[in-house]
């Protein structure tokens, strides 16, 4: 897959960039080029990658964002390009809430930006990793997710595109940077009360080393403008993994005290992972699903989209960026947000 290739990976020093690196790594690749803005995660995972390394592959590490145009532009220009890993977002639903032009700006036009550079430059595969937030988003985070992945699948459908575009979509991530399971056990172990939105809360989860392995799998048989779905197992509460998070570090439920605080803004009760306009078929793997996924928006009304998008965030308006996605993205009804006001 990765012997004697060339592959970019945004977003490279976060959780799923991290483990994609050192994947792509045993492979052999001719160049990996991992960007991030994130300084110091990415001096740690050059420290990590050195020990691995056998020096077959050259590793170049870029400090650097995604919607920096002439940094991404210079290096698709000095490298072929085989396989493009777009992993670089903003996750975070309450604080994309809060400051929506940060989740625009790197989540929709960031990605734009991206995809326009490596068909530009003839990037072979380009992989943009999605989210079960995307399906009926409720939050700012969930909007950007969803613009970005409809651009994506457009882009394909351009006659003279030479560039493999593939879409992949799963839930949470177990043990991720900033998730659920790592503040429950840093809650536990400075003998705090552990805090849930609701008692009824419920999310998708999968393993990164899974991701990474299907992910993997996937470019051997995902044809361009394809969205993937992995397999997800069932919705897990978030409360029952509270209370296996105390069982785990050898507590007894009843001595720890488990306080719902609320949903926050922009999340659901219950992820989905596909539309009711949505449905899946099976692939030659057992756990990758394509969605089938009606697209109807063209990439001319798409491009309007983002013109007005980064005008709005040229002058730092809101409330416009914020309106511009629900006339945009239909399913987009925002929850427990100041922005349902809009819907």
């Amino acid at each position: 897959m990765f012997k004697n290739k060339c592959v970019l990976i945004t977003g490279a020093a976060g959780t799923i960039g991290t483990a994609l690196a050192h994947h792509v790594l045993a492979g052999q690749p001719k160049k990996i080029i991992l960007l991030d803005t994130a300084e110091t995660p990415l001096y740690d995972l050059e420290q990590a990658l050195n020990y691995e390394n056998n020096e077959l592959t050259a590793i170049q590490y870029v400090l650097g964002s995604i919607t920096n145009t002439i940094l991404v532009d210079k290096l698709l220009s000095e490298n072929t390009v085989d396989i493009l890993f777009h992993a670089a977002a903003y996750k975070h639903v309450p604080i994309i809430e809060k400051y929506p032009l940060e989740g625009v700006h790197v989540n929709s036009i960031g990605t734009k930006q991206l995809a326009d550079s490596a068909l530009k430059f003839k990037v072979k595969t380009f992989v943009f990793i999605s989210t079960d937030k995307a399906v009926n988003p409720s939050s700012v985070m969930g909007a950007t997710k969803l613009l970005a992945e409809n651009y994506i699948r457009s882009l394909s459908k351009i006659p003279s595109n030479t560039t493999r575009f593939v879409v992949v979509r799963f839930g949470n991530i177990i043990d991720s940077n900033g998730s659920v399971i790592p503040l429950f056990k840093a809650q536990l172990k400075q003998n705090k009360a552990l805090t849930i939105t609701h008692k009824k809360a419920s999310r998708y989860f999968i393993s990164v080393s899974k991701v990474v392995s299907l992910v993997s799998i996937s470019l051997d048989f995902a044809r361009s403008g394809e969205m993937l779905l992995f397999e997800m197992g069932n919705a897990q509460s978030i409360y029952d993994i509270a209370k296996t998070t105390v069982e785990n570090v050898g507590l007894k439920v009843e001595d720890v005290s488990i306080k719902t605080t609320g949903l926050r803004p922009g999340e659901k009760l219950h992820e989905e992972l596909l539309r009711s306009d949505e449905s899946i078929e099976t692939t030659v793997h057992p756990e990758i699903y394509v969605v089938n996924s009606p697209l109807k928006t063209d990439l001319t009304l798409l491009n309007n989209v983002f013109k007005q998008l980064e005008n709005a965030v040229a002058i730092y308006d809101t409330k416009a960026a914020v309106k511009i996605l629900k006339t945009a993205l239909k399913t987009y009804k925002s929850k427990n947000s100041e922005y349902s006001a809009l819907d």
